[in-house]
């Protein structure tokens, strides 16, 4: 076992001429401090020089030489690979790695002890020579873990290399195209790395070609983007645009053959070509799009060329059909033992203790590899019995294990700093996350590459070729834990993002994750995208862009009309038909949000002309925000129901408008139809609201505990211990203190937040505050009847019912809860002591007659 305190990263020192300098440099700007700690030669006088090589050839785990005519002369190259031999016969398994860097040096230039280590096949760019220093570091760090091989996946293993086998023997076709579906998360890379070393023996280095991470909704373009920056030596801002216009002028089927193409490059490499992507692949509908299957046909001509897809959604097997080179695994869960086995290796492996959880802990678990590792840190930190009180309700461990493991008291200011950055950018190169975090705590590199590791062991963060980044999962549970964090951060990030891409465009370079992270900062600051800049803007990250600030600006004017100013070029821009769709339906959420009936209208009208299957929920979306009639939007929802679009949200907006409605069988039905009703955020929120209004106080506690542990919280959970405060211990008071520490993390949900504060404010006798919220909600949707309903409440408690009457019978839309607020102003009434006796039972008897009619609704509700 590793002991604590131990470096977790291997060394690598680097060896080159000073003429080589700007080479290595760009070399050393694609190797990220996650995987190793590098010493390029950086020394000032001779007897430190002398000692400081000594001491660091010595103690690195790989040493590379970078072999050019100028390095072969020095004597400084000369002393370190001398020193170089020295620790390769004290330690055998020492890796060297030798690059010719120059065409007039050849192998029989270098000393004879060296010229084994040399890489033919590597290539001579600095994104291949970069490429295979990271994956050899990499397999250093897999040979020498505890979790060299996977865990729990030998069956699978077999199983596969079989299927391998007996494609070929059935089709004498060698399958070069190879498809890992499942949960993000659950180890589909690691088997994929492991298929190739047990199905290409003879080729070893499969492993070691690019992987591509793309984003969810990623299309040919994205791809072609990332093949040709590994690519092309001269790849750059202005040419790559001439080459996306041409690409885009190309037919499917010419795409297919471009893109096979360029795949090719890595053949003799002896390299596989990694996709990991989301939906990218498939359309709306789940088939594949049409350039997919033109695709495996190119590539089944391409005999030395490899391709991994990593994917959420299996193929279907009738497509699949006409494509014998393609080979598709299914990625499921690993067993409960194995999942013990591999948090014992984990602990091992980070120098910790090994703790198992219980039993039933180990099973909510769900057989996921990344959530067992993060459990195991989380048990170092907080013990194993504190974890097991924490995930009593096991449907919701996975969520409450990154959620307990992100929590703002779990992780130092550094780590805290590196995943803030990380949640708000798609990814970024590892040398500006450094340089940021270097900025603002001033550690030296190995520090920092420790805490990244570390990060990465803990599967909080990836490191995917040169860069850094968080899963999507990762991403929105920190989002909606912590908002958008530090706004100093913010600004020292955008700024680092800006110089840095001044400089990079001054010189017509184009690097693309830089790119897509001044996108999203640009749109993150409230900017725009200067022109020039809109040929480049891939679609699938305007929809990443688009979704994420409508996702985190429900209640945000301006970001509302960012998410409508960014997303309604993509009715003319040149994309795949699911990406403008899920952009467009953003677009008209916003509108609606808004009040922009002109821009809905348009919107809806164009979506419509496509036949989109969204255009049924999102007419029903427009119905039940702008106070239409609501049977009509059950009616269309109920259609949409059949259509499959958007079916969670489809379910969650059929719900609201029942509760509105008062059509409480057929929201218990709807509820009870759908099945776990408690992975369904809307409707575990309704339920805890019916408990709550049947004074089923433990249940409600029990089902807000499920609700907190769920991704899509959004502060719902809080919302619902302020009402029960309100609803079983009068407590207004504490519970306006708790929703304003929801305001104030600028979590999602924020109108309706703010309108159950303004509540709790009116029943508190907080005028003040009740007033305030009152004038932020009176100008937005919804806002007429939402401050007439405070209004009344505060009369109520005020003991002007007059009053209160009054604002209860201007509202525009009356909904069941307001029934209840009258009935609650009845009651109050009732018990005044001005109130006259012979008129005190009447308004008892018509508060009891609205409590009975509307007994499964809570009076506190809010819809949002």
């Amino acid at each position: 076992m590793r002991n604590p305190g131990d470096p977790l990263l291997p060394t690598a020192f680097l060896s080159l001429s000073g003429d080589d300098e700007l080479f290595v440099s760009q070399v050393r700007g694609l190797l990220p401090d996650a995987l190793a700690h590098f010493y390029p030669r950086s020394f000032t006088n001779g007897e430190s020089m002398i000692r400081a090589m000594e001491d660091r050839v010595g103690a690195a785990t790989i040493f590379v030489l970078f072999a050019s005519a100028a390095s072969i002369r020095s004597k400084w190259v000369g002393f370190e690979m001398d020193r170089a031999k020295l620790a390769k016969i004290k330690e055998p398994n020492r890796r060297t790695l030798v690059f010719l860097i120059d065409p007039n040096v050849g192998v029989g230039d270098l000393p004879e002890w060296m010229r084994e280590f040399w890489v033919p096949h590597a290539g001579r760019s600095v994104r291949d020579i970069a490429r295979y220093i990271r994956n050899v570091l990499l397999d250093v760090a897999i040979t020498a873990s505890p979790l060299s091989q996977p865990v729990g996946r030998g069956a699978f293993n077999d199983n596969a290399i079989a299927q391998f086998q007996n494609r070929f023997l059935q089709s004498r076709e060698m399958p070069n195209v190879f498809v890992f579906a499942g949960h993000t998360g659950i180890g589909r890379r690691t088997v994929k790395r492991k298929f190739l070393q047990d199905g290409f023996p003879a080729t070893r280095e499969l492993n070691f070609g690019p992987e591509l991470v793309l984003p969810q909704f990623a299309d040919s373009a994205d791809l072609y983007r990332a093949l040709r920056e590994e690519i092309d030596l001269g790849f750059s801002k202005s040419a790559f645009e001439i080459e996306l216009e041409a690409f885009h002028k190309l037919s499917p089927e010419e795409q297919a053959a471009e893109i096979s193409a360029n795949m090719a490059y890595f053949g003799p490499l002896g390299q596989a070509v990694t996709v990991v992507t989301g939906n990218g692949i498939y359309e709306d509908r789940g088939i594949l799009k049409p350039w997919v299957p033109n695709l495996f046909t190119a590539l089944s001509h391409e005999k030395n060329a490899r391709l991994c897809i990593i994917t959420n959604r299996q193929i279907h097997n009738n497509e699949l059909l006409p494509h014998q080179n393609v080979l598709q695994f299914a990625v499921g869960s690993i067993a409960d033992e194995n999942i013990r086995t591999l948090m014992i290796i984990t602990a091992q492996g980070l120098g910790i203790e090994p703790m198992l959880p219980s039993d039933k802990v180990i099973a909510a678990i769900g057989g996921h590899a990344g959530i067992a590792r993060t459990a195991t840190g989380l048990i170092a930190q907080i013990g194993v019995t504190t974890l097991n009180d924490n995930l009593r309700e096991l449907f919701s461990a996975q969520d409450e294990v990154l959620r307990e493991s992100l929590s703002f008291d779990r992780l130092s200011e550094i780590q805290k700093d590196i995943l803030s950055v990380l949640s708000w950018v798609p990814q970024l190169n590892g040398n500006l996350v450094r340089e940021i975090i270097r900025r603002r705590h001033n550690i030296p590199t190995e520090q920092f590459a420790e805490i990244v590791s570390e990060l990465v062991r803990l599967c909080l963060m990836e490191a995917s070729g040169a860069n850094y980044l968080i899963s999507s999962p990762i991403r929105s549970m920190f989002r909606r834990m912590h908002g958008y964090g530090s706004t100093e951060l913010q600004k020292d990030l955008a700024a680092i993002l800006r110089d840095e891409w001044e400089r990079r465009a001054a010189a017509d370079e184009f690097p693309t994750e830089l790119f897509d992270a001044f996108v999203y900062m640009t749109a993150l600051e409230g900017g725009t995208l200067p022109k020039e800049m809109n040929n480049l803007l891939m679609p699938s990250t305007l929809q990443e862009v688009v979704r994420e600030t409508y996702d985190t600006g429900h209640d945000d004017d301006a970001a509302l009309r960012r998410v409508v100013t960014w997303g309604r070029p993509a009715i003319e821009m040149k994309m795949d038909e699911t990406a403008r769709e899920e952009i467009l339906s953003y677009v008209v959420r916003a509108q609606i949000r808004l009040g922009d009936d002109v821009g809905v209208k348009t919107t809806l009208d164009f979506i419509d002309s496509k036949a989109y299957r969204s255009r049924l929920y999102l007419r029903a979306f427009y119905i039940r925000f702008s106070g239409g009639n609501l049977n009509d939007a059950v009616d269309l929802l109920r259609k949409a129901l059949t259509v499959r679009k958007y079916r969670r949200r489809v379910v969650a907006d059929l719900a609201l408008c029942y509760q509105r409605l008062g059509m409480w069988k057929e929201l218990s039905d709807l509820i009870r139809d759908e099945g776990n009703d408690d992975d369904n955020v809307v409707l575990l929120d309704m339920k805890i609201g019916m408990l709550l209004a049947q004074n089923d106080f433990a249940r409600a506690q029990e089902s807000i505990d499920k609700l907190r542990g769920n991704r899509w919280d959004d502060g719902r959970a809080d919302s619902r211990t302020a009402m029960l405060l309100m609803k079983r211990d009068q407590k207004y008071n504490l519970a306006k203190r708790m929703l304003t520490d929801v305001l104030q993390r600028r979590t999602g949900g924020h109108l309706a937040v703010r309108c159950l504060r303004a509540i709790a404010a009116a029943e508190d006798n907080d005028r003040v505050l009740a007033k305030q919220d009152i004038e932020y909600l009176r100008p937005r949707a919804g806002g007429h009847d939402n401050a007439l309903r405070i209004e009344a409440r505060l009369a109520t408690v005020e003991g002007d019912y007059d009053g209160a009457d009054n604002c209860l019978s201007k509202l525009q839309h009356p909904t069941a809860q307001d029934h209840l607020l009258r009935a609650s102003m009845l009651e109050r009434r009732a018990a005044d002591i001005r109130t006259s006796l012979s008129e005190r039972g009447g308004y008892r008897e018509a508060a009891a007659q609205l409590r009975a009619k509307y007994r499964n609704i809570n009076e506190f509700e809010i819809d949002r």
